[in-house]
């Protein structure tokens, strides 16, 4: 059986003088040499029950009742979404939380007798005990960081059966075995509790002599660690260090030496050196280094997220004992205070951030945090295309999908380790000692995901906390930023909820300040001028001030404007915490990205440069927050919705993140008869823009609207790219609107009336390799209703049946506003569009999906579900990604 890789790392063959071999022509890509290590995708063909089952962790107990799943995997993908209800170990949101069994058959290869076995969770909710073979391996309890097993010693060779049992706990009062403590994570409403092995798994083979994983968690080994530094930026030149954690698992001396090859995008060798050769006895570990330059190099940058794969090679008396890859991508990045100058800068270049917070868990409805990694990939995409470049996870650390998604697509993480929004020092319901070993969760969790992401490009930030430290807890992170990332010019922070003395307390020690100002608008009408106060004046000089979680407000896709049917216009409910319809979401946003963009830390006026990026919650809706009741099935703060639907608010961010000119009309064009309204157009970088329907100019709008709540009637500011066109009578055909810049059409768009309904359209989205039956690859299928001519009607809201048949898993989609809406065989429009999805089984073949709709005629597509190679329970393909940053 062949490995997905050959994991993490080589160079070329040292050969007995100390020298290397020749390079290989430019247009040969780069082969590395063969070595024991080889990874295997352990994801396919689990045995899985929701429910504790005593004796299952003995290699004979009978599992063949059990249902087949594969990862990631998640039990809660069928009561995600649903309203509260009781049951056993169910928590309050009607969700399962308890107790779930997992148990996988597998072989190993013919040639693994002799080497090292390791098993890596890239991560599970919440708590897992391992075991192999009825042998305890280990236990995992803090629910966030990836896990690495020793399966060597319990593991059976010569194509022996192994059986691996894993027992996960995700209950909601679930605490630390040893101490009894809880991890202040684990609230539901920051942190969504998805139970079970709800990420990608890899089994890995190694010889006696390897370098080690980055999992600290478990095996407590640190990997690789890759760093440029000596960056000259002019002369397109870096300096590549290599810092390798080696053991000697062989009973015997050896003197090793270590040797790296960097190897660009195209597969081309561009920097080859040897390092050290240190002699370590048997069961000793030591890091050994190498550096060397690196010509012609491209340097990673949201615009050009260049990566390169670095192979660090151990030989003994010069032979390759080990090759291990590590992709990453060479950067510099500052961190400056100050007016006009200060911010971040990113190879030599002031780097406005701009983008969303996000819930780490970044949820799907009827998939929960279990989907693939190409669908990872398509979100981080589709982040880009709105011309975000910035994330900033929340809360917990992100999940490596969605970190390697950013190195490729170019978008920049701040990443947390885990907490809630307190440190536990000010938490009065803690008893000391309780809050010690809280703090120290935290600090164990920052350590592991240090040690785990310090490889990762797009990761700038390593966020301390949701809120304010004490200044000796804010000491101690920045203290494990220097042990654990010294050269990756990265920086340690918190976010502070407001200009306060705890936040002034830490002022001198964080290397960066988040900040959470006008939280929420409808009740704070002030704009970051009126409440930047003394405090973040200190913090702004000395270090960069980012908005980390700005416009908390909420507005559902479905709900276009006040004159669009079926609903004319959003009625604010007793329980609803939003206000806003689809368009005025969009002009409140607009008034306060405007008020950030105006007092950008660059902006040469002393008094108008604050800061250094903005995000705005949440980039999806989420199943965040105990939204699981009455009309408020999710959060709706995303500028996407659930299932990645973009709302309209997603294309005027677009417009507003925009480098070059842009346009968008908000909204659509197929209105009753006889209605008037205000048409609104979101335009950058343009002095006027023009309005014309059916060929008849309407008029010409050279200011940017300022915006008034039609609620509370408070003044919301200048919207600074929203343009107002009063009074438009409707009548059908096409409405043009067109950005001018000193009279020259710079972007422009048209809507166009869309005729009664006539029709089903159906299309279908899968990854590059298309479905693959692994069991645990999903095809979505949107639906949508369309006129005669194909033009989607935007007005329409009804219920659509769907029948599946063939090798698949009906996942649905969601109704934003509907209870219980997930896994349904029906589902409606919203705006004339919806999304479902299927998820495959191992059972390749066809899978047919019907649509019915009263009063259309039916829809079919058809999607095939390709055949992929299990062998003895491991795959050699690795998960299908999407390559490149495609805008």
């Amino acid at each position: 059986m062949n490995p997905v890789r050959p994991l993490p790392c080589f160079i070329a063959v040292a050969l007995a003088l100390g020298t290397l071999a020749p390079a290989p022509a430019a247009d040969a890509p780069y082969v590395p040499p063969a070595s024991p290590r080889a990874v295997y995708n352990f994801n396919a063909d689990w045995k899985f029950i929701r429910q504790d089952a005593p004796g299952a962790d003995q290699a004979g107990f009978d599992d063949s009742a059990w249902a087949t799943v594969s990862l990631p995997h998640t039990w809660n993908d069928v009561d995600t979404y649903r309203a509260y209800a009781s049951h056993s170990g169910g928590d309050r949101s009607g969700a399962y939380a308890g107790i779930g069994w997992y148990r996988k058959h597998f072989r190993l290869p013919a040639d693994a007798q002799g080497r090292k076995v390791f098993l890596e969770f890239e991560g599970l909710k919440q708590a897992a005990r391992f075991y192999l073979n009825g042998t305890f391996l280990g236990k995992f309890e803090n629910g966030v960081t990836p896990v690495g097993l020793d399966l060597t010693a319990a593991a059976r060779f010569g194509g022996a059966d192994n059986v691996l049992a894993v027992k996960v706990d995700n209950s909601s009062d679930y605490r630390e075995e040893g101490t009894g403590v809880a991890f202040e994570w684990m609230g539901r409403a920051f942190n969504p509790n998805f139970g079970g092995l709800n990420r990608d798994a890899r089994l890995v083979l190694a010889g006696p002599i390897h370098q080690t994983l980055p999992l600290y968690e478990n095996l407590q080994t640190t990997g690789v660690y890759v760093y440029p530094a000596k960056i000259d930026l002019a002369a397109k030149t870096a300096e590549v260090h290599v810092e390798a954690q080696v053991r000697n698992e062989s009973g015997d001396p050896a003197s090793i030496t270590l040797s790296a090859v960097v190897v660009d995008a195209a597969g081309n060798v561009r920097a080859q050196f040897i390092g050290d050769t240190s002699d370590l006895v048997g069961g000793e570990t030591e890091t050994l280094t190498a550096a060397g330059l690196l010509a012609g190099a491209r340097f990673w940058a949201p615009d050009d997220p260049y990566l390169y794969d670095v192979y660090s090679i151990l030989t003994v008396n010069n032979q390759v004992v080990d090759v291990c890859r590590t992709r990453t991508g060479f950067r510099q990045a500052e961190f400056r205070g100050g007016a006009g100058t200060g911010g971040v800068w990113l190879n030599g270049r002031f780097l406005w951030l701009t983008g969303y917070a996000q819930r780490s868990v970044d949820d799907w409805p009827g998939l929960g945090q279990a989907y693939p990694d190409w669908m990872h990939d398509w979100n981080a995409q589709l982040v880009r295309a709105s011309h975000a470049n910035y994330i900033r996870w929340m809360h917990i650390a992100p999940q490596p999908v969605d970190v390697r998604a950013c190195d490729r697509f170019g978008i920049v993480e701040a990443c947390p380790a885990g907490d809630k929004e307190l440190d536990p020092a000010f938490d009065r319901r803690l008893t000391p000692a309780a809050a010690e070993r809280q703090w120290q969760q935290r600090v164990e969790v920052m350590r592991d995901t240090l040690i785990f992401y310090r490889n990762d490009p797009s990761i700038l930030f390593w966020e301390a906390g949701n809120n304010v430290l004490t200044p000796a807890h804010m000491t101690e992170m920045v203290a494990l930023r220097h042990q654990w990332d010294p050269h990756g010019m990265r920086v340690m922070g918190t976010r502070h909820g407001d200009d306060n003395a705890a936040a002034a307390a830490i002022t001198a020690i964080a290397e960066y300040y988040g900040v959470m100002i006008g939280q929420d608008p409808r009740t704070d009408a002030v704009k970051g001028d009126e409440v930047f106060r003394g405090y973040s004046l200190a913090r702004r000089d000395r270090a960069p001030l980012i908005e980390t979680e700005d416009f908390r407000d909420e507005a559902p896709r479905g709900i276009w404007d006040d004159f669009s049917p079926p609903h004319f216009g959003f009625k604010k409910g007793p329980e609803d915490t939003y206000h806003w319809n689809s368009e005025t979401f969009c002009l409140a946003a607009a008034a306060r990205y405007h008020d950030y963009m105006i007092n950008r830390i660059d902006n040469p006026d002393p008094a108008h440069s604050k800061w250094a990026g903005y995000a705005s919650i949440y980039w999806s809706d989420s199943d965040a927050d105990g939204r699981q009741q009455s009309s408020e099935v999710l959060r709706v703060s995303g500028k996407v919705d659930g299932v990645r639907l973009p709302k309209e608010a997603f294309y005027v961010y677009r417009v507003m993140q925009n480098p070059a000119p842009d346009l968008h009309i908000i909204g659509h064009w197929t209105y009753p008869a006889g209605t008037k309204k205000t048409v609104y157009v979101a335009a950058n970088h343009c002095d006027a823009v023009e309005l014309s329907l059916n060929g008849r100019p309407l008029g010409v709008a050279t200011q940017p609207l300022d915006f008034v709540d039609p609620f509370d009637h408070s003044d919301k500011g200048d919207t600074g790219y929203i343009y107002a066109f009063p009074d438009v009578a409707f009548e059908p055909g096409t409405l043009l609107a067109e950005a001018k810049q000193g009279g020259k059409v710079v972007a422009q768009e048209e809507l166009k009336t869309a005729g009664a309904p006539a029709a089903l359209r159906l299309t279908v989205h899968a990854g590059p390799r298309g479905l693959q039956a692994d069991g645990a690859d999903v095809a979505l299928v949107d639906f949508e209703v369309v006129d005669a001519n194909g033009e989607r009607c935007p007005t329409d809201e009804t219920r659509v049946d769907f029948k599946v048949e063939g090798p698949a898993i009906w996942r649905g989609g969601l109704n934003s506003a509907v209870l219980n809406s997930t896994n349904n065989l029906y589902l409606d429009t919203e705006c004339g569009i919806n999304r479902v999805a299927v998820r495959s089984t191992l059972a390749p073949g066809t899978i047919t999906l019907t649509a019915t709709r009263a009063g259309l005629p039916p829809a079919t597509v058809t999607i095939e579900s390709h055949a992929v190679k299990v062998e003895a329970g491991l795959m050699t393909a690795a998960p299908q990604r999407i390559d490149g940053p495609e805008m």
